[in-house]
C-alpha cells in the first residue's frame, strides 16, 4: 500500500469518527496533503465538508496564503515543520473568531490556480484542491503586489456598550502577543508562546479588574492573530492610558540566561540584544501571513515632539515602576529595563511598554510561567505597578461616582 493510500485511509477514518461525534460549529481540517512535480504543486485540504477558500502570495518572505472560514484544526502538534518541494513549511490558526488562515512558506516562487472541491471516495469527506504553477521573480512579484493592495484590514470594532462610556476609570489595554498561525517562540517543553502569554494576561486582566481603580482591555482574547499596527489602533481608538504587551523573550546570549526584561520603544536601541529581540518581534505580521502597510506619522507630525518626548519619558516611569514591583517575585535578566523599536510601542500619545516575562528557552523560566502560584504573585506585582503609574489623583479625580 502507498504512502498516499495509508494517509487517505486514515483520513477518512478520522471522518467517520467526527461523523459519528456531536455536530461541531466549525468544519474540520484532518489533513494537509502536498504534491510536487517539477513546475508545479498541489495542496489538498482534506475537510469534513466542502469549504470555500481564497488564495494569495505576498513577499519578504515569499508565502502562499490560503484564507478560510472558521475552521477545527485535527493536525498533529509537527503538521507543517518541513513540507515538500516548492514548500518549505507551513502554519495555520485563526485570524478572528470567523475567520482562519495557512500560510505556506515558499522555497521558490509559485502562484495560485484553480481550486477545485470534491467528494472523496463514496462521501465522508471533501478534498479542497489548489493547483500551484510556478512562476519568474518578475510575474510573482507583481501577483504579490497586487495581492497587498486588495487587502483591507478591519479595525477592531468598539464595544457597543453605554455603560463603559459613562466610566471615566482609565483604561488599560493589555496586548497578549502573537496569536493563531503566528505561534511566537516554541519553548523547551513544546509550549508556544501565544499560548502562555494569552494565559497569563487573561490573569492579570482579571487581577486588574478585582481591584475596581482601572478599566481593562484586551486586544485578544482567543487564540487569533491580529496585525501589529491594528493592536496599537485598538489601545488609541478605545483611548487607552496605558498600553501593555505581553511576550516570552526569545533571544539569549547564552545557555543559561533567563529572566524578566521590560521594554520601552525607541529607534535607537539600548544593546544589541534589545534590538534582536524587536527585530524578531516585528517579524510577527509576517510570521500571521499579512504585509503591513507603511506607518503614517500623520499623527506624529500632528502631536509634535513635545508629545512625544513627554509620552517616552512617562513610558520610562511605567517600566521602572514595572521592574521595581516585580523584582521580589521574578528572576530579573541581568538588564531588566531596555529599549528598542518595537512596532506595537508606537503610540505616540499613550504611555506603553512591552514585558518578556522570561526565556522560552529556559526550563526554569517555563516552569514559572505555568506555575499558578507564580502566575498569581506576579500578576499581584503588575497589577500594583500599573495602578500605582496611573497615580490615585488620577484614580480619585477619574473613577466614576456609583
Amino acid at each position: 500500500m502507498t504512502r498516499f493510500a495509508r494517509r487517505f485511509i486514515l483520513s477518512l477514518a478520522a471522518f467517520y469518527l467526527l461523523m459519528a461525534s456531536p455536530i461541531m460549529a466549525a468544519p474540520v481540517i484532518a489533513d494537509i496533503q502536498i504534491a510536487p512535480a517539477a513546475t508545479s504543486t498541489r495542496i489538498r485540504l482534506i475537510a469534513s465538508e466542502a469549504i470555500t477558500i481564497s488564495a494569495f502570495v505576498l513577499t519578504n518572505p515569499d508565502r502562499l496564503i490560503i484564507e478560510t472560514p472558521d475552521i477545527n484544526f485535527q493536525l498533529p502538534p509537527d503538521s507543517g515543520l518541513a513540507a515538500e518541494g516548492a514548500i518549505k513549511s507551513y502554519r495555520f490558526g485563526k485570524t478572528a473568531p470567523d475567520r482562519a488562515r495557512i500560510v505556506f512558506d515558499l522555497a521558490s516562487p509559485m502562484v495560485p490556480g484553480d481550486i477545485v472541491n470534491s467528494t472523496a471516495m463514496g462521501g465522508g469527506a471533501y478534498t479542497v484542491s489548489l493547483f500551484l504553477t510556478a512562476a519568474d521573480r518578475q510575474s510573482f512579484d507583481k501577483a504579490a503586489q497586487i495581492s497587498a493592495l486588495s487587502i483591507v484590514t478591519k479595525e477592531p470594532a468598539a464595544p457597543n456598550n453605554a455603560a463603559t462610556h459613562l466610566d471615566n476609570r482609565p483604561l488599560i489595554v493589555i496586548d497578549p502577543g502573537h496569536g493563531g498561525n503566528d505561534l511566537g517562540a516554541t519553548g523547551v517543553t513544546g509550549l508556544f508562546e501565544k499560548d502562555v502569554v494569552l494565559a497569563f494576561s487573561i490573569a492579570l486582566a482579571k487581577k486588574i479588574e478585582a481591584q475596581g481603580l482601572c478599566r481593562v482591555l484586551l486586544t485578544r482574547e482567543q487564540d487569533v492573530f491580529i496585525p501589529l499596527d491594528d493592536r496599537v489602533k485598538f489601545a488609541r481608538q478605545h483611548n487607552a492610558a496605558v498600553f501593555l504587551s505581553i511576550h516570552g523573550d526569545t533571544i539569549a546570549s547564552g545557555v543559561d540566561v533567563h529572566g524578566a526584561t521590560v521594554y520601552v520603544g525607541d529607534e535607537r536601541s539600548s544593546d544589541a540584544e534589545a534590538a534582536k529581540v524587536a527585530e524578531y518581534e516585528n517579524k510577527a505580521d509576517s510570521n500571521g501571513g499579512y504585509t503591513p502597510q507603511t506607518t503614517d506619522s500623520s499623527v506624529a507630525d500632528i502631536l509634535g515632539d513635545l508629545t512625544l518626548r513627554e509620552t517616552r519619558t512617562r513610558s520610562s516611569l511605567l517600566a521602572r515602576e514595572l521592574v521595581t514591583r516585580i523584582a521580589d517575585t521574578a528572576h530579573l535578566n541581568r538588564n531588566p529595563l531596555r529599549a528598542a523599536g518595537f512596532r506595537v510601542l508606537r503610540a505616540v500619545d499613550i504611555p506603553s511598554a512591552l514585558v518578556e516575562l522570561g526565556y522560552m528557552s529556559s526550563k526554569a523560566d517555563v516552569d514559572q510561567l505555568i506555575s499558578s502560584e507564580w502566575t498569581d504573585r506576579m500578576t499581584t506585582r503588575m497589577a500594583d505597578a500599573l495602578v500605582e503609574f496611573l497615580g490615585p489623583p488620577r484614580l480619585s479625580q477619574d473613577t466614576a461616582k456609583p
